[in-house]
């Protein structure tokens, strides 16, 4: 208990005095180069705690850790400055000197986490990462009609009118198909030591978060193989097989995942086959889901009807089987029962979730949505609007409700479903180029969050304090250095994006105020810049109300 106190705290004095000492360095450093003088460098507010003074500085660590200041000479209007520091004043200092000096601050929040993304990059060199080769390949993608098959693996892409691009891992691959929906690229990819050049036209998919809504480059594919999990394609089609068995053996053979099964199936075609399974069997627990997992045996198992196969994948990336249906809800009511497994919807076909999920318009429309199941069944599902409450902001918010959901099973991550593992393997330049790619983005995406809030399009309940801050730094030093070092890089793009705010007393109120000078080739007066430090000081105390609020609603729940 007092292990988990000290990490908790010490979690919290670590990133934001750090970001602190990282933000006052940036307008040291600045002050210090262009001669203005610094009277006291201080990490927190309030009573010193500790300190000393070298040369013309003092040093001070300060009671409460929430910010920290540089005193300079001169920075306060109407201040006098002493006979030996004239000339050496802030105030003093012309426009473009205060310019610098206040965007310094900010300037080493936003360049601190390309050293927190460069050290990561770096450390990650040796470990495991996904391959280019393929193991999942969803039925009806652009992947699929363009020819890939799952196994193969994708040794260059080539953009028309430009040189071949070596695929190294599978992250390579998501970067090169991501910016060109619409736009045919050549993949070469060697199947069984033959190498084959397929044109694949990405799919445009659009991707949301909480900032914006983007389109991307899809072509429907995973680096990791379905899950071993199966469904007979029919009720009683592979014999004894129940809907969601997990196989673990196949005639004999040990199986990890789909692509171990189809290898022992493609090595005896249409010939039935002994499965050991996993069966799952749901575990009444109130409030919970729960279920326990029995081994059976199961002797000649059918595995082909008519020259088709009897079972398939149920990986909700591959296949559109029911895997539990919620008591009650709009799928109860419809008849949609465990294994069903859905053909269409309103009349457009699907074979996978992936697939579902892209009609999820047609449940919108608050009318019946017609499901068309394998077997020639139809259910006919009314969608229902649900409140619940954000966990955010507290605020009610709608969903609609349809009560059905896939086996989840395949989604986990694990090293048994991935089709290729290979070494990381990053230059520094590399390893540079990338972090300073991510900080854009990085910045990118939170210059437009805070754009929004602005505007009213995302709430200002979102916004969180000093509470929110402990509680994400106790959470990311319980996850390990790589999260903790991660999110105190996107707190320090925040604080400094924060602090170029037009506000006065913040760095961007003093940043507008060395352009008006500049402008105006006069200085502010006395009265005005007294004025100013009121209403950014009000502002400041108004906005802290409003973010503790915020934390202690959370809170609270």
């Amino acid at each position: 208990m007092a292990s988990d106190i000290l990490l908790k705290v010490g979690s919290i004095v670590l990133l934001l005095g750090g970001l602190i000492f990282v933000h006052e360095l940036g307008h040291f450093i600045a002050a210090k180069l262009l001669g203005v003088k610094v009277v006291k460098f201080s990490i927190g507010f309030g009573p010193r705690l500790l300190g000393f003074r070298r040369g013309e500085t003092e040093y001070v660590i300060a009671l409460l850790p929430l910010g920290g200041f540089v005193k300079m000479a001169g920075d306060e209007p109407g201040a006098e400055v002493a006979p030996e520091d004239r000339g050496r004043g802030f105030l003093e200092a012309p426009p473009w000197k205060r310019f610098v000096i206040a965007f310094a601050g900010p300037a080493a929040n936003l360049a601190f986490p390309v050293v927190i993304y460069f050290a990561l990059a770096l450390a990650q060199n040796g470990s495991a990462v996904p391959g280019p080769t393929l193991g999942t390949v969803m039925p009806g993608s652009a992947a699929q009609r363009a020819g890939l098959q799952a196994g193969d693996r994708v040794v260059s892409v080539t953009v028309p009118g430009k040189q071949p691009v070596p695929i190294r891992y599978f992250s390579d691959l998501r970067e090169m198909v991501a910016p060109r929906a619409g736009e045919r690229i050549d993949f070469t990819v060697d199947r069984g030591g033959q190498q084959l050049v397929l044109p694949v036209t990405p799919a445009a998919e659009k991707e949301s978060n909480p900032v914006e809504t983007v389109t991307r480059g899809v072509i429907g594919v995973s680096p990791a193989w379905p899950s071993a999990v199966v469904a007979p394609v029919l009720a009683g089609s592979a014999g004894p097989l129940a809907p969601f068995d997990l196989v673990v053996r196949a005639g004999g053979t040990p199986v990890k995942n789909m692509g171990d099964l189809d290898r022992v199936l493609r090595a005896s075609p249409c010939a039935p086959v002994d499965l050991e399974v996993l069966r799952e069997t749901p575990v009444g627990a109130p409030g919970v889901a729960v279920s326990s997992y029995t081994p059976v045996k199961l002797d000649a198992v059918p595995t082909c009807v008519d020259g088709r196969p009897a079972f398939v994948a149920a990986d909700p990336l591959v296949s559109a089987f029911v895997a539990e249906v919620v008591p009650g809800s709009p799928a109860d009511l419809a008849g949609l029962r465990r294994g069903d497994a859905i053909a269409a919807v309103n009349g457009r076909p699907v074979r996978s979730f992936r697939e579902l999920n892209q009609q999820s318009a047609e449940f919108l429309s608050g009318k019946a949505v017609k499901l068309d199941l394998a077997g020639g069944r139809v259910a006919e599902i009314v969608p229902i609007d649900q409140e619940y409450v954000d966990e955010m902001t507290r605020e009610p918010r709608r969903r609609v409700v349809l009560g059905f959901f896939p086996d989840q099973r395949g989604l986990v991550a694990s090293k048994a479903l991935m089709a290729q593992e290979v070494a990381l393997s990053i230059g520094v330049g590399e390893a540079l180029g990338t972090a300073v790619g991510h900080l854009g983005e990085v910045v990118r995406l939170t210059a437009l969050g805070i754009a929004r809030i602005v505007q009213g399009e995302i709430s200002f309940k979102t916004v969180g304090g000093p509470i929110m801050l402990f509680q994400i730094a106790a959470q990311a030093a319980q996850e390990g250095w790589s999260s903790f070092l991660f999110k105190m890089a996107l707190i320090s793009v925040n604080l400094g994006l924060m602090n170029l705010l037009p506000i006065p007393v913040l760095d961007g109120g003093h940043i507008v105020a060395t352009a008006v000078e500049a402008a105006t080739r006069k200085p502010l007066s006395l009265r005005t810049r007294e004025v100013a430090n009121m209403v950014g000081i009000l502002l400041l105390v108004f906005l802290m109300i409003f973010v503790f609020k915020n934390d202690i609603v959370r809170l609270m729940g």
